[in-house]
C-alpha cells in the first residue's frame, strides 16, 4: 500500500487506485460514455484532418484519429495512413518542400523555407503540418515534440495490436466490431478503395520502425542539457499560442508514452537490445520529472518555464497526460527494477493525486474544466482575450485526457462531471464537436465538427470502459 490510497499491481501492469466506485455513479458515466461512443461513431471516419476548416494532416491530431479508427474497426485505413504520414518524416536529402517558424516569435512569426542544413537539424522528426499541396510545415522555430511522440506512440499502439491479431487469425485483419462510417463521405470512400500505402501490418511494421527509431534520436537531442528532460521553444506544443518555452510536462507525457509504446513494439518484434535502452529512457524521464518538475508548494506538476513573459509557475490542464503516461501498462519485470526506480514511480502515483485535488480547486471554474490556470499575460502570433481559444478556455480535447486520467485513479464522480460538461445532457454533441468553448458565456468557437476533439473523448471512454 501507498499512504493508505494506492497500490501497485505488479504483475503485467499498473493499477492505481484510490477507491472503488459507487454502483450508483459507475453506471451514470458507463450508460453516458456508451450513448456517446454510439451517436458519435458515424463522424470518426470522414477524414483524418482535424476537421472543419483545418484542411490538412496535423501529426499530433492525427494520433488520436487514428486510434480511434483502429477502435472503430477500420484496421486496413488505418495502416495506410501510418505508411503515408511516416513518408513525410523530415529528411536532410528529401525534396519535399519544409517551411517553418511561422509560430517562432524568435523568427518574428515569420516563416522561411527549410535549407539542406536546417533539415538536416530537423532529421527524424514529424511535421507539425501535412498539406495536401505537397509540402510540410513545422509550425515554430523546431518540430514539436508533441507531433513526432504522439505519432510514435499511437503508431507503436496500433501495430502492436494489429500483429497480435494476424498471430491469432492470419486470414482475418479486422476487429469483430464492424466499421461504421458515413459511407457518403468521399474522402472515406476513396481512402478505403485506394490502392496507395500498404495494409498489412509485418510490412508496414518493417518500413515504420527504423524511420520510428530515426524519430527518439530526434527527441533525445531535444535534451540540450543532458538532465533527462526535454526543452522547447515558445509555441512548440499543441498550445500553439501561449508563449511556453523551456521544461514542459505535457511534452514530457508526450515523450514518455512514446517510449513506453515504442518498447512494446521492439520487445513485440525481438528487437530486446533496442526495447532495453528505451526502458533506461522511461525511468530516466520519470525520474527527471519527479526531481525537477513536481512543485511542493503548488503540490502539482508544473511547467519549468524559461521565459519572460511567465514570471509565475501556472498550473496548465495538459499536466493531466503525465499522469495518463505513470498509469500506461509501464511497470514491466518489477522484481528487476532498482529501489530507486520503485520509489520514483510510487512517489509519482501519490503525487499524481494531489495534483488532480489541485487541478479541479484551481483549473476548474464552476465546474468547467479550463485550459490554463490564470489569464495569460502574452500571446503570439493570436493576441488573445481572455476566454480565447487558449486563454482560459475549456477544451474538449484535452478534458478527455483528464477524464482518463481521473479514471485511473477511480474517481468517477469527477469524470462524470467532466462527460457532462463534453456532452450535456440537454444536446449531447453541444460542446463535444466544437474546438473549444466560452466558459463566461457558454459559446462555442473553433472548428466545427473538431474530430480530434471528438476521437480524443471517445478514446478515453473506451479505456476506461475495457478497464
Amino acid at each position: 500500500m501507498i499512504s493508505g490510497q494506492i497500490y501497485l499491481s505488479l504483475e503485467g501492469g499498473t493499477n492505481p487506485i484510490g477507491h472503488h466506485p459507487s454502483s450508483k455513479s459507475w453506471k451514470t458515466f458507463a450508460s453516458r460514455a456508451n450513448k456517446f461512443i454510439l451517436e458519435t461513431q458515424e463522424y470518426v471516419l470522414q477524414g483524418l484532418d482535424p476537421g472543419g476548416f483545418y484542411q490538412a494532416i496535423w501529426s499530433r491530431d492525427a494520433s488520436y484519429i487514428l486510434k480511434d479508427w483502429f477502435l472503430s474497426g477500420n484496421v486496413e485505413g488505418v495502416l495506410r495512413q501510418i505508411y503515408f504520414i511516416w513518408s513525410h518524416q523530415i529528411e536532410a536529402k528529401k525534396e519535399e518542400k519544409l517551411v517553418y517558424g511561422r509560430g517562432s516569435p524568435e523568427m518574428n512569426f515569420s516563416s522561411e523555407v527549410a535549407n539542406e542544413d536546417k533539415l538536416k537539424e530537423f532529421e527524424g522528426a514529424l511535421p507539425t503540418t501535412i498539406y495536401h499541396d505537397g509540402f510540410s510545415e513545422v509550425y515554430g522555430q523546431n518540430p514539436d515534440i508533441d507531433s513526432t511522440a504522439l505519432m510514435l506512440s499511437a503508431t507503436s499502439w496500433i501495430l502492436v495490436r494489429t500483429l497480435n491479431e494476424e498471430e491469432e487469425s492470419p486470414v482475418r485483419h479486422l476487429p469483430e466490431r464492424p466499421v461504421i462510417a458515413a459511407e457518403h463521405s468521399s474522402n472515406y470512400v476513396s481512402a478505403l478503395l485506394s490502392k496507395v500505402g500498404i495494409t498489412d501490418p509485418s510490412k508496414v511494421s518493417d518500413f515504420v520502425i527504423p524511420k520510428m527509431l530515426k524519430a527518439v534520436c530526434y527527441l533525445i537531442s531535444r535534451d540540450k542539457d543532458k538532465d533527462g528532460l526535454l526543452e522547447q521553444n515558445h509555441n512548440e506544443d499543441w498550445m500553439d499560442t501561449i508563449l511556453r518555452s523551456g521544461k514542459i510536462v505535457y511534452s514530457q507525457a508526450c515523450w514518455l508514452l512514446a517510449l513506453i509504446d515504442f518498447t512494446a513494439l521492439l520487445i513485440k518484434v525481438r528487437r530486446e537490445r533496442d526495447a532495453k535502452k528505451l526502458m533506461a529512457l522511461i525511468m530516466e524521464t520519470i525520474q527527471a520529472v519527479e526531481e525537477k518538475l513536481w512543485s511542493d508548494n503548488d503540490r502539482s506538476y508544473v511547467d519549468l518555464q524559461e521565459s519572460h513573459e511567465w514570471p509565475y509557475r501556472m498550473l496548465t490542464q495538459d499536466v493531466s497526460l503525465y499522469l495518463v503516461a505513470i498509469t500506461h501498462n509501464m511497470i514491466t519485470n518489477w522484481q528487476d527494477k532498482k529501489e530507486s526506480e520503485k520509489q520514483s514511480i510510487q512517489r509519482a502515483y501519490v503525487r499524481a493525486i494531489m495534483t488532480l485535488n489541485e487541478m479541479r480547486s484551481r483549473l476548474w471554474k464552476d465546474s468547467w474544466p479550463l485550459v490554463t490556470e490564470v489569464e495569460l499575460r502574452a500571446t503570439g502570433p493570436w493576441i488573445l482575450k481572455p476566454y480565447e481559444y487558449h486563454n482560459r478556455t475549456f477544451w474538449p480535447w484535452i478534458t478527455g485526457i483528464e477524464m482518463m486520467a481521473r479514471s485511473r485513479f477511480n474517481r468517477f464522480e469527477e469524470c462524470n462531471i467532466l462527460l457532462s460538461k463534453i456532452a450535456p445532457d440537454t444536446h449531447q454533441h453541444k460542446h463535444a464537436f466544437y474546438e473549444w468553448i466560452n466558459p463566461i458565456t457558454d459559446q462555442p468557437n473553433g472548428a466545427f465538427p473538431f474530430r480530434t476533439g471528438i476521437s480524443s473523448v471517445r478514446i478515453a471512454l473506451f479505456d476506461i470502459l475495457e478497464k
